[in-house]
């Protein structure tokens, strides 16, 4: 748990979460990761786990490094190995991936914040780091406000590379695998115009399982959701966010993650619950993968 990314508090909650779950028929041990390396393979190879429970997130955590440590330790882990959470970290490899196969995505770029100061936007956009998760520093961007995005921009170092997609007006979905089968659909209410971090972890945005959708596009959603996760090879979990423009009738796989949040507010262990899947057993499908 823990981990060097911005997203060290969710993967508290979330080890925290799944430690509690599982202690009382494991014997568990939480190793808290930090820059330290020596440390963290000190710590493993002292507790000498059979599994290790991977309820880390972000960078190092979920972008292949820790699994390539572990992989070197000959220690078992849970959730995706090193090139499926490499390819699916990164937010624009991934979509040539997607788009590869056939599978809708937003139009976007890879481009640097320079170059976005110094060119006109004509529509509105999505800006998200090419590597990151829990929406953190995702923004929206409307051409007719100036100033709002040159505060937006200040967060960022001129030459750092981002992702800028085309801003998709419709409904939040998302798709969850669990054991390489959909483990269920949730529609995403949120008070702001996208899922952002506020909405997942702050002002908790409506979560609605088998939202009201048509056969068509339901199909769509499992279909490009199990192809994703089958083209990157993911392993047992993951979890696909779209957009679904009702006007064109399309749906637009935003991204995959590989490992999606096992918080108390997180999306995937609310869909396997309502369909009939309990926290422990979610847990134990990860263990025994």
């Amino acid at each position: 748990v823990g981990g060097v990314s911005g997203e060290f508090d969710v993967s508290l909650n979330t080890g925290k979460q799944v430690e509690k779950t599982l202690k009382d028929k494991y014997i568990t041990k939480t190793i808290n990761v930090s820059d330290n390396l020596n440390k963290f393979i000190d710590d493993l190879n002292s507790f000498k786990p059979d599994i290790v429970f991977n309820a880390l997130h972000g960078n190092f955590g979920e972008d292949g490094q820790v699994q390539s440590i572990l992989n070197l330790l000959k220690t078992p882990y849970t959730h995706s190995g090193v090139t499926s959470s490499s390819i699916g970290m990164d937010k624009f490899l991934s979509k040539l991936v997607f788009k590869q196969k056939g599978i809708l995505c937003p139009p976007g770029i890879k481009t640097t914040i320079k170059n976005i100061k110094n060119n006109e936007l004509k529509s509105s956009q999505i800006l998200k780091p090419i590597n990151g998760g829990s929406s953190l520093g995702i923004y929206k961007i409307d051409p007719e406000n100036n100033n709002g995005i040159s505060a937006l921009l200040r967060n960022y170092k001129d030459d750092q590379e981002v992702l800028l997609e085309e801003f998709i007006p419709g409904r939040e979905i998302t798709v969850g695998i669990l054991d390489e089968r959909v483990c269920g659909i949730t529609e995403i209410v949120s008070k702001f115009d996208f899922y952002d971090y506020e909405s997942k972890y702050i002002d908790v945005a409506n979560h609605i399982q088998n939202p009201i959708i048509s056969k068509k596009i339901k199909n769509k959603l499992c279909e490009n959701s199990l192809l994703a996760h089958k083209t990157l090879g993911c392993n047992c979990i993951s979890r696909c966010d779209f957009r679904y423009n009702e006007d064109k009738e399309e749906v637009y796989l935003l991204e995959i993650n590989t490992q999606p949040g096992l918080t108390e507010n997180s999306l995937l262990p609310e869909m396997a619950l309502a369909n009939g899947t309990s926290f422990l057993e979610l847990c134990e499908i990860l263990v025994m993968n």
